[in-house]
């Protein structure tokens, strides 16, 4: 059985661990005092029957429990804890640090909360490693509706760049404008020296995953709708840009585990990785994901190829990934 596990895609906001942010949301009043945590429960899940708009609209609430140093750090800190104790050896953990100024922190102090909760996690779980990709976000209607923002996201991933942060990202509602008119956002990235992934064929149509491949994206969060088109799969096959599929979390766009494009995308020989997305909203760990890929026919060969291959698209120094190598023999 494979034991090493890496996981690329990994959303903080939607991973709080339930327990701590029932007590925090009723402290800072944001539930009704009289709220359950079975009602609570139900808020953190995405369920069934929720369009794309409802399920953005759920990180409302976990982001509202982490507008300070503490609330960040003792997020982050307490994910990393779950994962090491899961038997992951390297997980990159996402945030938009433009979510969290509410309190009145500076983007950059976001992160700094965050590489804060970071070392400590480190330091008490040794056993794993942890980078931190900040995100830039799509918002309604297009991309002018928080382009101030988003210039300040990358100024503050380059602040923090080489002390826990290892990269950008694109996420958010992938339908909000021509995809495109991001493009500039990754042109000052690369400016910067920045790495990044993009959030790309997942709720919105395939032909994301080759503009986002045009953008220089290292990599595609999700991706799975390139097989809409078999021109679009093709390239993700030609290129091997590293894919971050993530199964249980796709269900909410009704699918199934067997309808899922996964096995479609290993057959056509695609650089696929597995990851987990939202831990807490989905109700899964890297675990479930394997396992409920063994399910359906996934072999334990192509899980180890898919951890390996993880590994080899981490934002990570490359005597540190032939390390990570190491333990998947």
């Amino acid at each position: 059985m494979q034991t090493a596990k890496v996981d690329l895609h990994l959303h903080l906001d939607g991973s709080l661990p339930l327990p701590w942010a029932f007590e925090r949301a009723l402290r800072k009043g944001i539930l009704p005092p009289n709220t359950t945590r079975e009602a609570f429960c139900d808020k953190m899940r995405f369920g069934s029957g929720k369009s794309a708009q409802e399920v953005m609209e759920m990180f409302d609430l976990p982001i509202a429990l982490m507008q300070t140093r503490e609330e960040l750090h003792d997020t982050i800190y307490l994910l990393i804890e779950r994962l090491a104790k899961s038997g992951l050896i390297y997980a990159e953990i996402r945030a938009a640090s433009q979510h969290h100024t509410k309190g009145g922190l500076s983007q950059t102090q976001v992160l700094e909360a965050l590489c804060d909760g970071r070392r400590d996690a480190l330091r008490d779980f040794p056993s794993i490693r942890i980078g931190i990709i900040n995100c830039l976000m799509h918002k309604l209607p297009d991309a002018s509706a928080n382009y101030k923002e988003n210039l300040e996201t990358i100024e503050a991933t380059r602040a923090m760049l080489g002390n826990g942060v290892v990269a950008l990202d694109l996420a958010g509602f992938e339908n909000s404008g021509p995809f495109t008119d991001y493009a500039p956002f990754f042109e000052k990235a690369r400016a910067c020296n920045i790495p990044y992934t993009i959030h790309a064929g997942e709720m919105g149509e395939g032909v994301h995953v080759r503009e986002a491949i045009a953008m220089g994206a290292h990599r595609i969060g999700h991706g799975i709708n390139c097989v809409q088109d078999p021109a679009w799969l093709q390239e993700v096959v030609d290129t091997q840009i590293p894919l971050e599929v993530c199964v249980t979390s796709n269900l909410f766009l009704g699918l199934t585990y067997e309808t899922h494009p996964i096995r479609t995308l290993l057959a056509a020989g695609a650089n696929v990785t597995i990851n987990t997305d939202n831990m807490t909203f989905s109700e899964t760990d890297l675990a479930n994901e394997h396992r409920q890929l063994r399910a359906i026919g996934v072999t334990e060969e192509q899980l180890t190829q898919c951890t390996r291959n993880a590994i080899r698209a981490a934002f990570l120094p490359e005597d540190e990934k032939q390390e990570l190598l190491r333990a998947t023999i």
